[in-house]
């Protein structure tokens, strides 16, 4: 009796204590170090510091900027890659010629490491020996190479192209699956009843498709915000801090003003505004409703 009641608890603690190690400890830690001073150039310094490191945080003018900067590029990352994703599933859900190769095609940008992506994106965005600028004035498109990088506007849609390339096959992964399960008797009988192209989507395929494009701005959403790597790797967050989002801001913290605690007490600001916008998500895309 006592082992047929004990059975499922037993083997489930080893992954309780796998996820315990990686995932419960490091965020109770997290919180322990954003409640303390943690400076490392001054190690004898760890006096409890209550949300001292918080105020701090929230009162400077880089998490401000880094906010909007944040917010900005999230905003356009996401759209960007929604309607990429949507599109290319569109597409591939047609019968085109070698579709099956188109679809490794798509997919193989997202295979690629992040850091690797960023590097190849800084090449073609390069201001002195850029593809783009090459392709550009062979095309006479202009007369002399354009520093992308060097403009906060241009700047920003580069990080945006670059992570769209990155991130805009996984979308359409997860778009075109939700598009094969479609019943084909719905678009007969939208045309039977005289519905154009424009009203079969409208109608009949958006309303499928609203569980996944809710998964998907979610997903792109916390993947936009946490975003480093390509920030790390195209642009140092310039210029002007045009690019500096708060996963930039965090990491300038720790590994620049070796500050813990104020990198601790950003990574959890970071993550309590991912919980809030998740929930105004599943509110407005009334998520109960999808299911």
């Amino acid at each position: 009796m006592w082992r047929s009641y004990s059975y499922p608890y037993v083997t489930v603690l080893p992954v309780l204590v796998v996820v315990a190690l990686f995932t419960i400890y490091p965020l109770v830690y997290s919180v322990h170090l954003s409640l303390y001073e943690n400076v490392l150039t001054r190690p004898l310094d760890n006096d409890f510091v209550g949300l001292q490191n918080f105020r701090e945080v929230v009162t400077g003018f880089y998490f401000w900027r880094s906010l909007w900067s944040t917010a900005l590029f999230a905003v356009m990352a996401v759209l960007a890659v929604t309607l990429y994703g949507l599109g290319t599933g569109l597409l591939l859900n047609q019968p085109v010629f070698a579709s099956a190769l188109l679809k490794v095609v798509v997919l193989l940008p997202w295979a690629i490491p992040a850091v690797i992506s960023g590097i190849i994106w800084r090449w073609i965005f390069d201001g002195d020996y850029g593809v783009l600028n090459g392709l550009l004035l062979a095309s006479t498109a202009i007369d002399r190479y354009v520093p992308w990088m060097s403009n906060t506007v241009t700047a920003r849609i580069c990080l945006v192209v670059a992570h769209v390339w990155k991130q805009g096959p996984l979308a359409a992964v997860f778009l075109l699956a939700a598009l094969q399960v479609i019943p084909g008797e719905l678009y007969d009988a939208a045309r039977i009843d005289g519905a154009g192209r424009w009203n079969s989507f409208r109608f009949v395929t958006l309303p499928y498709l609203r569980a996944t494009l809710a998964l998907v701005l979610i997903y792109e959403t916390i993947v936009a915000i946490a975003t480093f790597d390509l920030v790390y790797v195209m642009t140092g967050g310039g210029p002007a801090d045009a690019t500096a989002i708060i996963g930039w801001y965090a990491y300038t913290e720790i590994f620049r003003f070796l500050n813990l605690g104020h990198g601790a007490a950003l990574a959890i600001i970071i993550a309590l505004l991912l919980g809030g916008l998740m929930l105004l998500y599943m509110r407005a895309l009334r998520w109960e409703e999808v299911y």
